[in-house]
């Protein structure tokens, strides 16, 4: 089933002034990708593409850690465009460009140095179109770096309420990209989030906009059933229930023309779930 793309932009615009303060994990998803890219990559861009910037979570690390000349932003949500704006004005950066639309469907300037993403490919239909895209936009060893979900995220609502998203494993999004990227760090983790009650967990989903894969009605009887069953299934002692996160985060450099046949050693790092687990 396809992603409903506008039902995902009415949403994340509704909710752009509560995502700052409910969006935790993607908050620490976007400083762990920008660190992991100063680590393993480049600080300096003449240009930069970043997929899905939302309220700038990403934005703001890349423009703390990076030099960057020329800034092109893109998301779904024209709403956030304000929220971007108040991060580049604290940085006093004014060459920057927000481009709105789909990226799946939107044209974007060639000869990039890198393009970024943190927690947004999730919601593409045919990611691996886009990595086609975002190899003919990249400069000769040009950086795609980004962050997305694996199949244990939100796996809790996926066994209560039958809805999700399909989510590509690790090894998936490492074999799409190989034939044509060196992968220079590959990880994912699981990490559980802590809440009083299930509807909290939902309150939490609806806040943030992720709730954009199914338009869910919730009857006074489907609730009970819902909170029964989420509290049979996943409750922590003292009565408190969890929601799981499964972060992947992948940086590769595009081959060159005369290395694309070379191989390239790819370093995986895989966190024990019981040192990521937060109560």
């Amino acid at each position: 089933m396809k992603t409903d793309k506008k039902t995902i932009q009415n949403r994340f615009n509704n909710s752009v002034k509560t995502y700052n303060y409910q969006a935790v994990v993607q908050k620490q998803i976007a400083s762990k990708l920008a660190n992991l890219i100063s680590i393993n990559a480049i600080t300096d861009f003449n240009q930069l593409l970043e997929i899905g910037c939302g309220t700038g979570f990403l934005t703001k690390q890349m423009l703390n850690n990076s030099y960057v000349k020329e800034y092109f932003l893109n998301d779904l949500a024209d709403s956030v465009l304000k929220e971007v704006q108040h991060i580049t004005n604290n940085f006093n950066f004014t060459n920057f460009n927000f481009i709105s639309g789909d990226a799946e469907k939107t044209t974007f300037p060639k000869n990039i140095d890198a393009i970024i993403s943190s927690s947004s490919f999730q919601w593409f239909n045919d990611l691996e179109a886009f990595i086609l895209q975002a190899q003919n936009l990249l400069n000769d060893n040009g950086l795609l770096a980004f962050s997305t979900f694996g199949a244990d995220n939100f796996k809790e609502i996926k066994t209560t309420l039958n809805v999700g998203l399909h989510y590509k494993t690790l090894q998936e999004l490492i074999n799409t990209l190989k034939p044509n990227f060196n992968i220079l760090h590959a990880e994912e983790w699981r990490q559980k989030e802590k809440f009083k009650n299930p509807n909290e967990v939902l309150r939490h989903i609806k806040l943030t906009g992720v709730n954009g894969f199914k338009k869910t009605f919730f009857g006074k009887e489907k609730l009970f059933e819902f909170n029964k069953k989420y509290r049979q299934l996943f409750s922590n002692n003292g009565g408190s229930v969890y929601l799981t996160y499964h972060p992947i985060i992948i940086i590769a450099k595009k081959k060159s023309e005369k290395t694309c046949k070379l191989n390239t050693p790819i370093k995986t790092a895989k966190i024990n779930e019981s040192n990521r687990i937060f109560y």
